[in-house]
């Protein structure tokens, strides 16, 4: 009995590699895009957004509402700003009373406008949301390094509107909070250095937003003239393409062996507009933009490789004169992985010479 239940349970584990997991990664759309945004893991639960004190001190909430060109509807973005260290301190009072909301945050508009203070723009990975213990980990070392944080949820994502998202869609979300912050500071008489961080699938979105930045602002936003370019661009654990990501991935190792492997599991990736995410051929298109790539040799979610893969494809792309990019690894000996750089011993000198380079 049990040696035809084992039976059973093998060929049953074969028939899903052979025949039905190839099915779904080529035919079935729904099943990619659930896998690529994972939106629906809303891990940690039943967080108030609305209260990210909870989590790190010296932030606020709000929300940024537009109407999709995408999606054809309204969204709303569910957005944490939150202060240096050096800002926090001086309005720590506000934060420790009971403080009018709005007060407070026409009050850190204020602080936001007129700071000379490196600000992040924050763009996460998939799955859960912008209070994942690993993200408020990288907010807090943003606001010891004297940053503000700029940190907030695409469609699908926590307290943003429910709409499934794609490509297109994320990238629009990302590209209405930086014109939101472009504005804000835009009222100051010196603009604050302003730099995108992507994490993961995040780096896929932040690549395609500053390659395409001119693009976006005329035909998304409608305006005659682009939104400035960023001061620089940190990719943490970068993919080149969602192809190669896939192709890499040390789950494929499972199936790779199969003559068909790549038409059903990676060539979907390559010609599906809802989430190729071609960071190589997006990052061509911006050669003044200084980058930076940090990336764990340990990461198994998206391999060392294919981070390394994108590095090479933005050097050949860039000429003598172009913005630099920098490739910088951490050895698998200090166990960082996927999401813990945030607690990498060097980060703060790696990136507060990056910072200080290009502000």
């Amino acid at each position: 009995m049990a040696l035809v239940l084992g039976a059973s349970v093998t060929a049953g584990i074969c028939i899903l590699h052979v025949a039905v997991a190839p099915l779904l990664f080529r035919y079935s759309k729904t099943f990619r895009r659930n896998l690529v945004f994972a939106n629906i893991a809303k891990w940690p639960l039943n967080v108030d957004f609305d209260e990210p004190s909870t989590f790190v001190d010296g932030a606020r909430n709000f929300n940024i509402e537009y109407q999709s060109k995408v999606d054809n509807c309204k969204i709303k973005i569910g957005v944490w700003h939150i202060l240096p260290k050096s800002l926090y301190e001086k309005n720590k009072g506000y934060f420790e009373y009971e403080t009018d909301k709005e007060k407070l945050s026409a009050l850190l508009d204020c602080e936001l406008a007129k700071s000379k203070l490196p600000i992040i723009v924050y763009c996460h990975g998939n799955s859960n949301t912008r209070a994942a213990a690993h993200r408020v980990v990288l907010y807090k070392f943003f606001q010891k390094m004297d940053f503000h944080t700029i940190a907030f949820d695409y469609r699908g994502y926590a307290d943003s509107t429910n709409v499934l998202p794609t490509e297109a869609g994320v990238v629009e979300d990302s590209l209405v909070v930086y014109d939101w912050l472009n504005t804000t500071v835009g009222k100051a008489d010196t603009k604050p250095p302003v730099f995108v961080w992507g994490h993961s699938l995040g780096t896929g979105i932040s690549s395609h937003l500053v390659g395409n930045l001119q693009r976006l602002s005329k035909q998304v936003l409608g305006r005659s003239e682009p939104l400035p370019p960023p001061n620089g661009l940190i990719l943490e654990a970068p993919f080149s393409n969602l192809a190669d990501e896939v192709g890499y991935h040390p789950l494929a190792k499972l199936v790779r062996w199969l003559p068909y492997f790549d038409a059903t599991f990676v060539s979907p990736f390559r010609a599906c507009a809802e989430h190729e995410f071609r960071s190589d051929a997006h990052l061509a298109l911006a050669p003044a933009t200084p980058v930076l790539i940090l990336h764990a040799m340990d990461d198994v979610i998206v391999p060392h490789c294919v981070g390394k893969k994108l590095y090479e494809a933005v050097v050949a792309s860039r000429g003598a004169g172009d913005a630099p990019i920098t490739f910088h690894s951490y050895p698998k000996q200090d166990r960082l992985g996927h999401k813990d750089i945030c607690r990498a011993k060097d980060l703060a000198q790696v990136v507060g010479d990056f910072v200080k380079s290009h502000r």
